[in-house]
């Protein structure tokens, strides 16, 4: 007898497991001590993720288009505010190369996350030597808004955590901001590490 009543309270302690897990629930992902989440219906593939990166993607609605999130574990230079801009701005024109990308708008300003004083960087480039599924193509928009955080308890390190947007100048994203701002605003610190 004591069988059919262990079976029946593990049947219904599965069931309410199952009550339990909100599908609408964003996923959650974390690095270097800082979390995100993404919108439940817009289906991510993690392409990848270990404890200093995640990657996220997914295609858009056009050939071409390619819709990303990346957040990295970063080293900063343990400045806050205008050094921090600066420091950003600088290294990401760096980080392009020149022959390749076109830089059509940077703006670098420090943004308030909760208590962090953090810098969000809104850039728009034309990559000139993209290649397609068919060959070379004359030149894809890339558009990306991110948002750099030092960690309060070691400035020098911090969390980087881009949404991009790739597409051709045509397709280029109408919506853009308003599909990266609710993955970037969901940044926040981990509170118990």
């Amino acid at each position: 007898m004591r069988t059919p009543i262990v079976l029946m309270a593990l049947l219904l302690g599965v069931l309410l497991g199952a009550c339990a897990s909100n599908p609408n629930d964003p996923p959650k992902y974390s690095v270097a001590g800082f979390k995100i989440s993404v919108p439940p219906k817009d289906e991510w593939a993690v392409i990848q993720q270990t404890p200093e990166r995640l990657m996220l993607g997914k295609s858009g609605d056009f050939a071409g288009e390619t819709l990303s999130v990346l957040m990295l574990a970063v080293k900063l230079p343990g400045q806050a505010g205008d050094a921090m801009v600066r420091d950003i701005r600088n290294s990401e024109r760096k980080a392009l190369d020149p022959k390749r990308f076109r830089i059509v708008s940077q703006d670098v300003k420090p943004y308030l996350v909760g208590n962090l004083q953090c810098a969000m960087s809104t850039l728009e480039v034309e990559d000139r030597g993209a290649s397609g599924p068919t060959g070379p193509v004359m030149s894809l928009v890339i558009e990306s808004m991110t948002l750099t955080c030092p960690d309060p308890a070691k400035p020098t390190q911090g969390v980087s955590v881009s949404y991009i947007h790739q597409a051709y100048p045509e397709d280029k994203g109408k919506q853009f901001a308003d599909k990266a701002m609710p993955i970037l605003n969901s940044l926040a610190l981990i509170e118990a590490r």
